[in-house]
């Protein structure tokens, strides 16, 4: 009852916002329904199949034009599970993004509150899981292009664009009393766009993240590739620190014709994993992802992606390292609604035992074997 109060204000307050504002504001209700079916050759030493969900989400956006250049901005977002209809962040009611703030031609924009980190706004950009459907994320989303979580208390300032070079700045507020740094976070970047050519750079760190962002998932499902024991150990992992920073690009050859190609490396301080000798370990991963897509019809979309993986994981010395291929086929009824059907491979290389899809270990497990082949189709729909 609670929600259904809370929805049916916004939507007042939404219209009301729409009939008072001057021109040029309003308020936008928009959305992306996403589910179909998932299957994984291996999981935990079987083949698994299941539905699948895909980044849906819901919100609104909107903007009042305060006179001589100057506009309030915001956006409420929240993620849901279409096939169960339960909120996804952790139960958030608007847990993708809620923010407000001002923004200027001339000075940038300024935003304030749970929004996302510059390595997310740039640099996953160039990445598959962000372009098309989520499903291809890099082992245990080390680099977070899931969209795991995002940054909450957070203050955010984007420079006005000077000839297609933009530049951005990041802090949160941890808000634990007594200890300024603690859940805190911090970030900056650049990111050019002239034409054809995009480029882009960032950086973030966040202090104690498994607290700071609850929801993310802090288990060895998220990071299987820090031992080689059976795919099924699961530990709880409370990093002291999270570092994430890379650099990309991708550009147009032909209205229909991209190719991007985006280098990160991540890194978590003090796992306080005791039953893996880690009590004061490190993980650190290094991914480059190269991709390439091409419009063969109007209706119809293809693309290839590589990502390869190479880990350290100190003091064990464990050094991982993962192939990951991904096919990508999105079919489009209309503008707003597509067929997709894609097919991922992995392999396990270096020390490591278990190839990991990350969604398919999400539905099933890590793979028994150093491959695992996962297959989706489904729908999606955007209003």
């Amino acid at each position: 009852m609670k929600r259904i109060c809370t929805t049916a204000l916004l939507f007042s307050l939404a219209a009301a916002a729409h009939a008072q504002s001057s021109p040029g504001s309003g308020v936008t209700l928009y959305g992306v329904v996403m589910s179909g079916l998932i299957y994984s050759n291996n999981s935990l030493k079987g083949a698994s199949i299941g539905t699948a969900n895909g980044p849906s989400r819901w919100g609104f956006k909107g903007v009042e034009d305060l006179g001589g250049g100057t506009k309030t901005v915001f956006v409420l977002e929240g993620g849901f599970n279409p096939n169960t209809g339960t909120a996804a962040q952790g139960s958030r009611e608007f847990g993708r993004q809620a923010f407000v703030g001002l923004t200027d031609g001339r000075y940038g924009t300024l935003t304030f509150g749970r929004q996302y980190d510059l390595t997310q706004d740039w640099l996953a950009q160039y990445s598959s899981p962000l372009m098309w459907n989520g499903y291809t994320a890099t082992v245990g989303d080390n680099n977070n292009f899931n969209y795991q979580f995002r940054t909450n208390n957070a203050v955010k300032y984007l420079s006005p664009s000077y000839r297609g070079l933009q530049a951005g700045l990041m802090y949160s507020f941890g808000g634990v009393a007594g200890s300024f740094g603690n859940q805190s976070a911090v970030g900056f970047g650049v990111n050019y766009a002239q034409g054809p050519l995009k480029l882009s750079a960032a950086y973030m760190r966040m202090n104690h993240p498994a607290s700071a962002a609850s929801e993310g998932l802090w288990t060895t499902a998220s990071f299987a590739s820090i031992s080689p024991n059976s795919p099924a150990v699961s530990y709880a992992i409370a990093p002291s620190s999270m570092e994430i920073y890379g650099a990309g690009g991708q550009y147009a050859f032909t209205k229909d014709t991209f190719a991007g190609i985006v280098v990160t490396h991540s890194r978590y301080d003090d796992l306080g994993v005791a039953q893996l000798g880690l009590a004061h370990g490190r993980a650190s991963y290094t991914n480059v992802e190269a991709n390439v897509s091409h419009y063969f019809a109007p209706d119809y979309q293809a693309a290839i992606d590589y990502t390869y993986t190479t880990g350290s994981i100190q003091p064990t010395d464990f050094k991982p390292q993962y192939h990951q291929v991904s096919l990508i086929n999105n079919y489009f009824l209309s503008k707003r609604t597509a067929l997709y059907l894609d097919g991922i491979f992995q392999l396990a290389a270096g020390d490591a035992q278990h190839a990991n899809i990350e969604y398919a270990s999400g539905s099933g497990g890590a793979s028994s074997t150093k491959r695992q082949v996962s297959i989706t189709a489904g729908i999606y729909h955007r209003f």
